[in-house]
This record gives structure tokens, C-alpha cells and sequence, in this order.
């Protein structure tokens, strides 16, 4: 009898771990076809590796590129990224800024910020600012591999020429990703993972466990203003500074957020589930949001291990009306030309509409007619 129970109950614990694996293969798209489309036109730009942020200036059209050779980094442990800018629908080399920064510079997540005469960061004479999600690396004692922390670095952008302001960490050892200015000095910055060691990450990712949330930076400190997200990824505040969009990875899911005018806290708005693992967000002139996905995010992780490996990428244009979230797919490929791409961005140019689009590990960008 003894045994009979035993074997029933390790059938079911074998039932259960099966049952949570096929789910989470469902989840992660392995079973979906992929049907590329896109009516519009991509042409190659080289000169930038893993451009895995963009964002565009809306009254230049000017784009401004977070880039980091992520294989290099991972193969040798040395690489400093940039950040670069971009005239869309020039087809040129991006132009690469000088930094007053000495040593490693790891750009993720980036946002900028338009300066106005009322701004407390220097009136008149404001300039422009970028706020970059960046990963430093902490040196281990003895042969303990290097770790990486994550913190939000600002400058203003004099000329050709980015000026470093302040960097802004957590008390937490959080992982952050994307970043959403609210003000000169203020920003809001996803936390993709909450997990602290990495059994804790891997369960976290895989098991998609809500640890993860968003970070409200005001002056030289930030704190968490929300919680309960499965990888929270893009970050975007509206044009008119009342709504904060997130995106979820393994949580499938963007969410809209009320912001308070007197502290940056948020309230729940609205929110919408798309089939896709989700990454960075941009907004367009007419307020519309643009969210890349990785239909497959499983390939995207073969990806990361092997270039050859191809990850299929997505597009959506999400739109607020009456309320509500709605989404249209307006791209999606399989895996070629462009390979987990991770940021669409919509830009205007003496062209026409533009789309550039970005990835975590491509030594290119994709600038492409709408």
C-alpha cells in the first residue's frame, strides 16, 4: 500500500512538472506558425551592433540609438557600447557620441527628454537630456565572476557631445531595463526581474513569477511604485505626462497607468493581454504606441546563444480609444531580415513615415517605410 501511494504521488508530481512544461512551451509560442507580412520597405543600415533601443526626437526627427556589441561583452567580459544618432531615411552610418564617462559603458533602456524654459535644470539655458538605463560591473573578490548592477545615467546632450549629470541607483539589487522620463530629473524604470541570485532569476523567467515592477527616480533617489509584473520590460510616458505604459515580457500583457501630479504614484488604468513577449514601447505623433514582440521567445533565447539561431519579430501599433487598449499587428517576420528585434520606433522624414527597428545582438538596424 506504502508503495502503491508513493507511486501515485510521484505520478502526479511527474504529471504536474509535464503539465507546467507544456504550458509554458504554449507560452512561449513553440507551437505557432509564423506568416511574415509587412506592406512597407526595409533597407539595411550597418554601423551600429545590438541597437537595442531606440527613440526619436519629435521635433528634429532626429533618432537616438542605445547600442552595446552584447556577444563581444559575453565572450570577453570587455566592450563599451554607445549612444548614437541617426537622421531616419538617410541610410548613413549612425554617428557615435563622446561621453565624458572613463571606463565600460553598457547602455539597455534609454528615453529623452526636451528641455522647456520652465524647466528647474537650467531655464533658458536647458538642454536636452538622455536618461539611459546602464549595467555597471561590480568586480568579485578572488576569482568570483563579475556582476552587473543596474542604474539610470543622465546627461544633457551639448552638440555632438553627451555631458553626465548624475547616475541614480537603487537600494535594491534590482535588474532594471527600460527607462521613461517624467521630467529633467525625474523617470520611470522597469524592473525585468525582482529575484536577487540566479536560481531565483531562472525560476523567475521560466516559471513566470510576478516579481517584477517599476521604479519612480526623482532628484538622485527612486523607489518602487508598482509590483506584481512577469518581467516587466518597455516603459513609455505619454506626450502630456498623465499615463505610464508598461510592457510584460512572459507576462504578455501592456498596461496603462494613471499618473499622480503630486508624488509620481500610479493607479491602474487599463490593460490589454497580446500574444507576444513584449519589449520596448514608443509613442508617435498622434499618441499611438508601437511594441515590439518575440512571438517565439524561446527561439529568442537560442538566438542569444547562437547568432545562426534565427528569432522571429513583431510589431504592434497600439491605440486608447474610449477607454480602452487595442492592438493591430502591422509586422512580423521569421527571424530574417532582422533577428529579435527589440524596438520599433516611428519617425517622420523629408520621405515620408518611417519605422527604424532595432535588436539585442544585430550589427544593424532596419529603417523602413510606413
Amino acid at each position: 500500500m506504502k508503495f502503491k501511494k508513493t507511486l501515485i504521488g510521484g505520478g502526479v508530481v511527474l504529471a504536474a512538472i509535464a503539465g507546467l512544461a507544456l504550458e509554458s512551451m504554449v507560452s512561449a509560442g513553440v507551437f505557432r506558425s509564423i506568416e511574415p507580412h509587412f506592406d512597407g520597405q526595409c533597407t539595411r543600415v550597418d554601423g551600429v551592433v545590438g541597437a537595442e533601443d531606440i527613440t526619436i526626437d519629435p521635433e528634429t526627427g532626429m533618432a537616438y540609438i542605445s547600442a552595446m556589441d552584447r556577444r563581444t561583452l559575453m565572450a570577453t567580459g570587455e566592450h563599451k557600447g554607445g549612444i548614437y544618432i541617426y537622421r531616419p531615411g538617410s541610410f548613413a552610418t549612425p554617428i557615435k557620441f563622446e561621453t565624458d564617462l572613463n571606463g565600460p559603458f553598457h547602455p539597455h533602456g534609454i528615453d529623452l527628454w526636451k528641455a522647456s524654459d520652465d524647466d528647474d535644470s537650467g531655464g533658458s539655458n536647458a538642454r536636452d537630456r538622455i536618461f539611459v538605463v546602464t549595467h555597471p560591473l561590480v568586480l568579485g573578490e578572488g576569482d568570483e565572476t563579475p556582476t552587473a548592477i543596474s542604474q539610470i545615467d543622465i546627461f544633457e546632450i551639448d552638440g555632438d557631445k553627451l555631458v553626465h549629470v548624475r547616475a541614480v541607483n537603487s537600494v535594491e539589487p534590482i535588474s532594471l531595463n527600460d527607462v521613461a522620463a517624467a521630467g529633467p530629473d525625474s523617470f520611470y524604470a522597469s524592473i525585468d526581474q525582482g529575484s536577487v541570485t540566479p536560481l531565483g532569476r531562472t525560476l523567475e523567467l521560466y516559471a513566470r513569477l510576478a516579481r517584477a515592477g517599476v521604479m519612480y527616480g526623482r532628484g538622485e533617489f527612486m523607489s518602487r511604485v508598482a509590483d506584481d509584473m512577469v518581467y516587466a520590460n518597455g516603459v513609455q510616458v505619454s506626450d502630456d505626462g498623465k499615463t505610464l505604459y508598461v510592457a510584460e515580457t512572459t507576462g504578455k500583457r501592456l498596461s496603462s497607468f494613471n499618473i499622480s501630479s503630486i508624488d509620481g504614484r500610479l493607479s491602474p488604468a487599463a490593460e490589454i493581454d497580446i500574444n507576444s513577449g513584449l519589449d520596448n514601447i514608443e509613442i508617435d505623433a498622434g499618441g499611438d504606441l508601437w511594441v515590439v514582440g518575440h512571438p517565439k521567445t524561446f527561439d529568442f533565447l537560442a538566438h542569444a546563444g547562437d547568432a545562426a539561431n534565427r528569432s522571429p519579430s513583431q510589431v504592434f501599433k497600439v491605440r486608447w480609444e474610449n477607454g480602452a487598449l487595442t492592438a493591430s499587428e502591422v509586422y512580423l517576420n521569421d527571424g530574417d531580415p532582422i533577428s529579435g528585434a527589440s524596438v520599433a520606433a516611428p519617425a517622420s522624414s523629408s520621405s515620408g513615415d518611417r519605422l527604424l527597428i532595432g535588436s539585442v545582438f544585430e550589427p544593424f538596424i532596419l529603417d523602413c517605410s510606413l
